[in-house]
């Protein structure tokens, strides 16, 4: 058995870095298992709309691509295969600042249209060439 010097287990245990991913890894735990249920229950909802119209639902197809990442990342990082912490603190691998759509403003004309004039047919018994008084 390797000899321990007491110093270094107290410095190591007592590093504030681990304690913090400690406190993340507390709370993502509970954030993962609420995110799990609510996960089900879309999913009961995603049947229901498939039952109904042989479709799912695209906004909430989107979704569960959002949480499946969640998950996943969340995941990653309680079982230690990565350091980085998942969202809020990590940007989505679909976000960068390259695919920030660019704000570009611009003015338009507003075209109004007229109403058009309804030309009422002349009666037979009416001379052509008359005027109308």
């Amino acid at each position: 058995m390797e000899n321990f010097n007491r110093e270094e287990v107290k410095e190591e245990v007592l590093k504030a870095s681990k304690w913090t991913r400690f406190f993340f890894m507390f709370i993502y735990s509970f954030v993962v298992s609420a995110v799990l249920n609510i996960a089900i229950g879309i999913a009961i909802i995603q049947f229901l709309f498939f039952l109904f119209t042989s479709k799912v639902n695209a906004a909430l197809f989107d979704f569960n691509k959002h949480m499946h990442s969640f998950i996943e990342d969340t995941l990653k990082f309680l079982l230690f295969e990565t350091e980085e912490k998942p969202f809020p603190f990590k940007k989505s691998a679909n976000e960068s600042e390259e695919d920030t759509p660019e704000i570009v403003e611009g003015e338009a004309d507003v075209v109004s249209e007229e109403p058009e004039e309804v030309v009422e047919p002349e009666e037979a018994g009416e001379d052509k060439n008359e005027p109308n008084s």
